[in-house]
């Protein structure tokens, strides 16, 4: 009997997924016979269950979970003319959960993000992804082809969430109940870029940490160099000075939110000013910051503005992250997204410098030419609430970048939108109308603390999708050494997370949203 039963299951494990799939769709192989317009499938191969061929990656994004070992699944390869490479991953019909999910990409894409795509395969779900149109990290050529830019600032998720929702109706004879679209990174920016241009694409568009102001961000990354290890004289800030800085920066906001456990919960907040660090005469220079580096410090916090008409570019880097600035403030270079951006796609100079951008007239030029393909700051998404489409936004404090209060900003122009009022003369009722289908979470903290920020928020938003039921609040996990050491609710913004005046302050069920 035993040796029979493991016979079976031996038989069982090697079964063709075909067989598994429903009895009205294509087996798996026959996928590369789909006629989808213009699009070839390359390959479709049942992949058993194993160790994931990218190793034991854990995922970019919110969700702590790793995926070191796939289920069975049915792995489909195509590309759509004229070079956009995507993906879909098929678990058998018996385990797939009903619903199409599409991942996002970071930096400036060009690879599939296997990592991301392996923990909710795992979970159910016939997952896909795309390289956006050019394939590697060289900036050189799709950088100067007005084709592949294209692709990469939108057309390149649309045609893959099109092909892929395709693909999952062939194969398992029926479309899927729900889409979903989960990015950070790049990939928040993927999300909003979808729910702006292509509003009927998903049914809920999960958006963490977006860089959706591309223009902006990398302007940022120009401003930080220019201000610190590129000004003249010199003044980086790095390592011990940053920590220094840290210091008391925390030390003079923490108890703000009155619970004192290293975490600033709002920096917007902090009043704390470089000047306070100034040295004094014959005090050490380790303890204490020169006047460059005052200055320095007060225009990295401040972040870029236009010199002929003072309005801000883009937020600063915020009080409380200091210890994760590194390369933005130390140097030797500014951050390679941004020299590649400006060197070969706006300006197609190799010998472009950026000590001299001027942020007026270069970044004039560099909106004009491209924010209408790469930047999703439009922020009329009246189309998409009338689809009955759901987004669940968030964005750590701890992140350096693309800053956090750059989302805040952004959520709160789709607010005046939909109220159809200024950003400033926003009124606490006018959240309403937005809350209904689009939700900001903001998360405390900043480099070196224990500000909670890991949770999966796509539960979340299934819950809101297909039951009807909003996130009041998320609860979020501070992580050490592998041991969730501290969780605290994410509030729907302009709502925060306040001490109840008992109980745990490492506890989420310490505090109310309010």
């Amino acid at each position: 009997m035993r040796s029979i039963t493991v016979a079976l299951v031996a038989v069982a494990a090697l079964a063709p997924l075909c067989a598994q799939a429903d009895p009205q769709g294509m087996a798996c192989a026959d996928l590369v016979q789909l006629d989808l317009k213009d699009t070839k499938i390359l390959s479709a191969t049942e992949v058993p269950a194993g160790p994931a061929f990218y190793g034991a990656t854990a995922p970019t994004c919110a969700s702590p979970i790793a995926a070191p070992q796939l289920p069975a699944h049915c792995r489909v390869v195509g590309v759509i003319a004229p070079s956009i490479g995507f993906e879909v991953w098929l678990p058998p019909a018996g385990s797939w959960n009903g619903k199409f999910q599409a991942f996002g990409n970071h930096g400036f894409a060009g690879n599939l993000d296997y990592s991301d795509m392996g923990p909710e395969l795992v979970k159910g779900y016939a997952i896909a992804s795309t390289d956006t149109g050019h394939q590697g990290e060289d900036p050189l050529p799709w950088m100067q082809n007005p084709q592949q830019i294209v692709d990469y600032g939108f057309r390149g998720v649309h045609e893959m969430t099109v092909k892929g929702k395709a693909v999952v109706k062939a194969f398992y004879g029926k479309p899927a109940k729900y889409a979903y679209f989960n990015g950070c990174s790049t990939g928040g920016k993927e999300g909003l870029m979808e729910a702006q241009r292509y509003p009927d694409d998903y049914d809920g568009i999960v958006v963490g940490h977006p860089n959706f102001d591309q223009i902006g961000n990398r302007a940022q990354y120009v401003w930080n160099g220019q201000s610190t290890f590129g000004a003249s004289p010199a003044a980086p800030l790095a390592g011990a000075k940053l920590a220094l800085i840290n210091g008391a920066v925390t030390a003079a906001c923490d108890l703000r939110d009155g619970v004192p456990d290293g975490v600033i919960d709002d920096p917007r907040s902090c009043p704390w000013q470089p000047a306070s660090l100034a040295c004094q005469a014959g005090q050490d220079p380790a303890t204490c910051l020169s006047p460059i580096e005052v200055a320095a410090l007060e225009k990295v916090y401040a972040g870029p503005t236009n010199p002929r008409t003072g309005a801000q570019v883009y937020p600063g880097l915020v009080k409380g992250s200091e210890r994760g600035w590194g390369g933005h403030t130390a140097g030797p270079n500014i951050f390679a997204t941004a020299d590649q951006f400006f060197k070969f796609m706006v300006f197609r100079d190799p010998g472009w410098d950026y000590r001299g951008f001027n942020f007026d007239s270069d970044l004039g030029f560099a909106m004009d030419n491209f924010a209408h393909l790469i930047n999703a700051t439009d922020p009329d998404l009246r189309a998409f609430k009338k689809s009955g489409g759901k987004i669940l936004h968030y964005h750590s404090y701890r992140s350096t970048t693309h800053t956090a209060p750059k989302s805040i900003e952004y959520y709160e122009e789709v607010v005046a939108t939909m109220n159809q009022r200024r950003r400033g003369e926003l009124r606490a009722n006018d959240f309403d109308k937005t809350q209904a289908f689009y939700r900001l979470f903001m998360a405390p903290g900043g480099s070196g603390n224990k500000g909670p920020e890991k949770f999966d928020p796509l539960p979340y938003l299934e819950r809101w999708v297909e039951q009807g039921v909003a996130p009041e609040r998320i609860i979020a996990s501070n992580i050490s050494a592998g041991v969730v050491d501290r969780t605290r609710p994410l509030c729907p913004h302009p709502q925060v997370a306040v001490y109840a005046g008992s109980g745990s302050t490492d506890a989420a069920e310490s505090f109310v949203c309010r």
